[in-house]
């Protein structure tokens, strides 16, 4: 049984996709509405989720994260995989099942962040080109990473997010960090590290997908929102141009690694020390 964990502060518009997204792929989803003033609780509620209530948090998402994972787990105590996500988001079919195949060899999971096609192409060029490229960058980092230090647990293909929108444990293993931390922002990736400094295995299959809105008004600081935001208001040029540099630099570096096949591993003895070489990106 997969229970899913979604925290979601005023999102009566997105919540039904959420939700319906999530029992399509076979979970049991409790939504946390962490002080909401609109029909949120209702939506999740005829969407076939169960639904906590909360005054407003003060640990913000962090804290609506782990108080919804302290009750799924209550609630659904035969669950073999804890999962949690974003009002905003949609898990893609198959992105649980990916989940669930990592989580035979690992402690937990993490899936990969895609932006909502539609929501995407409305941006503005030069926010979906510097997107794009960064997409591109950190494919490559992550097959140059595979192939420097292979992990049993962590097989390629595999990426390098830790995104709350699509995060996934055995529950024992969730429960030995301690959850999450009640963090405003960036508890997941604060949960991840202290998996990984906790000596549990954390894997990343690509296949594990997740869509997520492109709005430019989030609910959570420091987040997707805010960045795109940011960007659409800001002068990409010159950190665009840098990153097509580091692209093709490492394009470069790829396609070699791919042509030694296994002498690569020769080659790669430096980046287990340092994973972004300077020559590669600067």
């Amino acid at each position: 049984m997969i229970a899913a964990v979604v925290p979601a502060r005023d999102e009566a518009e997105r919540i039904g996709a959420a939700v319906a997204a999530l029992r399509h792929e076979g979970a049991r989803v409790l939504v946390v509405a962490n002080a909401c003033t609109d029909d949120t609780a209702e939506v999740a509620r005829r969407g076939g989720a169960a639904v906590l209530e909360t005054p407003a948090l003060p640990g913000g998402v962090g804290e609506a994260r782990a108080v919804g994972c302290a009750a799924a787990l209550q609630r659904w105590p035969a669950a073999s995989m804890l999962a949690t996500s974003d009002a905003d988001c949609r898990v893609a079919p198959g992105a649980l099942a990916a989940l669930a195949r990592a989580l035979i060899l690992a402690d937990a999971a993490a899936g990969r962040v895609v932006p909502d096609p539609l929501e995407f192409a409305a941006l503005p060029d030069a926010v979906r080109r510097h997107g794009d490229l960064e997409d591109l960058r950190d494919a490559l980092l992550a097959e140059i990473g595979a192939r420097a230090v292979p992990v049993p647990h962590d097989p390629a293909p595999r990426h390098g997010q830790a995104p709350g929108a699509l995060l996934a444990f055995r529950p024992a293993a969730y429960r030995a960090v301690g959850g999450f931390a009640p963090l405003r922002c960036s508890e997941d990736r604060d949960i991840v590290r202290r998996l990984c400094v906790a000596g549990l295995r954390v894997a990343h299959p690509w296949d594990a997908v997740v869509l997520a809105s492109c709005r430019l008004e989030g609910r959570a600081p420091g987040g997707m929102a805010d960045t795109i935001a940011h960007r659409a208001a800001s002068d990409l040029a010159p950190e665009t141009a840098r990153l097509e540099v580091q692209c093709t630099r490492l394009a470069r570096f790829a396609e070699a690694l791919r042509a030694e096949g296994p002498r690569a591993a020769e080659r790669l003895a430096a980046l287990v020390a340092d994973p972004v070489p300077s020559a590669l990106v600067a």
